[in-house]
């Protein structure tokens, strides 16, 4: 998406980039059909409401030996070959489960910590941490959240795009709000969703420090860990030494390249051993409202990723304080009484405040920076400076605040890690431009054949040849693609992760696909965009190569182009995780609808005059243009019981599966 602002003052910058960033994706790099790119021999026949797909998750038992696991959790098929035998499966968008006489269980997703094969691959012990009512989260039934087991995974409903089955989600569950929430202060659940499990003790939630939560868990932790020193806890204004060293940033590909750079290879090596550490930064501002609904979401964050986990992520809020009149960084009592103003007491230690000046100071060649739109313009420079400010990460996950997720949080982000993880480089950016869809391409290995068979297996190959930048990238292990067999990249960490297509932006209507800046090559600069990103992942190398381009020569795109772009240019290994999508219509067909979103001609849904340009509005995770009630929202207000005016509805007990729905607003 382009990235939605909650402030009010913004709102006429942001439905213009709403309309306009409709046009994204025309043309691939790559000959295309003048239709979808995919036809299956044989189609499954009638509309949405009557799809077909694969039989369930099988259960890997040598997973579940050594794992708490949920049936099916993380079980990615080896094998994924159609067995030729599908069956019919509920409507595609029918949520109307309910809770009600369903197995309540906890839900515990983590892996078999300190068993023999957990210590067999990794350093160190994995320690329990405190949680907010001051005992131990790890085996602790009150910190953690419950689900409801389902007898067949049929019961939910399947997505029209994405896969639970491929991606190691599973789907043997479905997540009630009481449930899922009564672990972070959502009280007063009805005795017949927990099976008359007591609920847990009540919280004086304003008394919760998290910030020394989760740093105690990292200290109880640190021997799993690369060694790092105490990092600062707040951004502070450049120096002349930061310019002048700003080539020490980066990561290099090949030690030899410089004696006195860490280069990714070494650096690489030396954590074999040791897990990675993930930061996950929520993007908001000054004027954000905390409804229970957000401190329900932001707590469910920390204790799943950060505490139950040892410390393997860790959240923060990172803040935009738009007033200037607030000098924020010239008096350390003004800092303090911006978090007393706008945060709520629980979160300030996790609270990271910046503002335009200090985005000026930094990136004084980047693009124009404006109060009124610069958290727009210029999203991944916080990001930037945050990775300066704590180099202990691996890896940034982005997240607005108005994203939601009805499963466990654990769950969905290693999922995404571990199968991004198991990707080939080969074809990388070939794949990501394009939805997945089950019901037409059956497996995601059909998927990928048919992209190796309409690309004839070769592609872009290492870093795009751009002038003034050199790659920060690995290069490749031969000099053709054809003479890999898929196997550079696999086990290799992603540098970008996306849950929704990277596409080339070049030949579309895209209202910024020239914004170029001081770039050696202009518009002729190796680009690509992600038109909605809520959520995406960025590794260190990326972010400091990002941070060096700006600083050196100013390198500036809008956000959804500038990361894509910069792992383009620069050789890293990017993935499109293939995000369980639904879409709330009946009126066309799996093979309609996969024609329609694969589209590759002006008629595309990525252009803003294409006939389809509503349907997308249709989908639970998407943009908002303000033309209808988004599917999220309403899907959102039935989960929680109420309706747009926050009453009370008759329907209660609904039980969904683990989705992600975008945007959720005014709850």
């Amino acid at each position: 998406m382009l990235f939605q602002r909650e402030f009010s003052f913004f709102s006429r910058h942001v439905l213009i980039t709403f309309i306009l960033a409709l046009s994204i994706i025309s043309l691939l790099w790559f000959q295309l059909p003048s239709k979808a790119l995919f036809r299956n021999p044989e189609p499954p026949s009638g509309r949405i409401y009557d799809v077909y797909i694969q039989g369930s998750l099988d259960q890997d038992a040598s997973d579940i030996e050594e794992s708490n696991r949920p049936p099916g959790a993380f079980d990615v098929p080896e094998n994924d070959t159609d067995s030729g035998e599908s069956k019919l499966l509920r409507p595609s968008a029918d949520f109307s489960t309910s809770a009600v006489g369903l197995p309540f269980e906890i839900y515990d997703p983590y892996p078999n910590y300190n068993s023999k094969a957990w210590k067999d691959e990794w350093h160190g012990t994995h320690f329990a941490c405190e949680g907010p009512r001051g005992v131990d989260v790890n085996g602790n039934a009150d910190d953690m959240l419950g689900a409801y087991r389902l007898p067949s995974d049929a019961l939910n409903p399947q997505p029209i795009f994405g896969s639970y089955k491929d991606t190691g989600l599973g789907s043997g569950y479905c997540f009630e709000r009481h449930a899922r929430n009564m672990a972070y202060g959502d009280e007063d659940i009805p005795g017949d969703r927990l099976n008359n499990k007591p609920q847990p003790p009540k919280v004086e939630w304003e008394k919760v420090n998290w910030g020394r939560l989760q740093r105690d868990c990292y200290n109880r932790n640190r021997g799993r860990f690369r060694e790092s020193i105490a990092p600062p806890s707040m951004f502070r204004f450049p120096t002349h030494d930061d310019v002048r060293q700003v080539n020490e940033t980066l990561i290099l590909p090949d030690p030899a390249a410089n004696s006195d750079r860490q280069s990714y290879r070494r650096w690489l090596s030396d954590s074999k051993k040791y897990k990675a550490r993930n930061a996950v930064l929520l993007r908001t501002y000054d004027k954000k409202k905390y409804t229970p609904d957000n401190m329900h979401h932001i707590r469910s964050m920390i204790t799943e990723l950060s505490l139950h986990s040892g410390a393997e992520y860790e959240v923060f809020l990172l803040i935009q304080i738009i007033d200037l009149n607030r000098h924020i960084f010239s008096d350390p009592a003004v800092y303090q009484k911006a978090l007393d103003d706008f945060v709520p007491r629980e979160f300030h230690n996790i609270s990271i405040l910046f503002n335009v000046p200090l985005l000026e100071a930094w990136y004084p060649k980047a693009g124009k920076h404006d109060p009124n739109n610069s958290q727009q313009v210029h999203m991944s420079q916080p990001v930037q400076l945050f990775s300066l400010l704590r180099p202990d990460f691996d890896m940034y996950w982005q997240l607005e605040l108005d994203v939601r997720y009805t499963g466990h949080h654990y769950h969905h982000l290693e999922a995404i890690r571990q199968w991004s993880q198991k990707q080939p480089r080969k074809l990388q950016w070939e794949r990501a431009a394009y939805f997945y869809s089950p019901f037409i391409h059956r497996t995601w290995k059909n998927f990928s054949a048919k992209i190796r068979e309409i690309t004839k297996g070769s592609g872009f190959w290492g870093a795009v040849t751009t002038t003034g930048i050199a790659p920060v990238g690995p290069k490749p292990p031969t000099k053709s693609a054809e003479e890999d067999d898929f196997e550079w990249g696999v086990g290799e960490p992603a540098d970008m992760i996306n849950i929704m297509p990277i596409v080339d932006p070049v030949a579309t209507h895209m209202m910024f696909q020239n914004v170029v800046d001081n770039y050696p090559d202009g518009k002729k600069t190796p680009r690509r965009t992600a038109p909605i990103t809520p959520l995406i992942a960025t590794s260190k190398r990326l972010v400091r190569a990002m941070h060096h381009g700006q600083v050196t020569l100013g390198t500036h795109m809008m956000p959804e182009l500038f990361p894509e772009s910069t792992a383009f240019q620069h050789g890293l290994k990017t993935a499109t995780f293939p995000e369980p999508v639904y879409l709330d219509i009946s009126d066309k067909g799996p093979e309609e609808l996969e024609s329609v979103f694969n589209d590759q001609t002006e008629a595309s849904i990525w252009n803003g005059g294409s006939p389809h340009g509503k349907l997308v509005q249709h989908a639970n995770y998407w943009w908002s243009s303000g033309i209808r009630p988004e599917f999220s929202n309403v899907l959102y207000r039935r989960w929680l019981g109420i309706d747009f005016e926050g009453k009370k509805t008759d329907e209660q007990g609904l039980c969904l599966p683990a989705i992600s729905l975008h945007p959720i607003k005014g709850i």
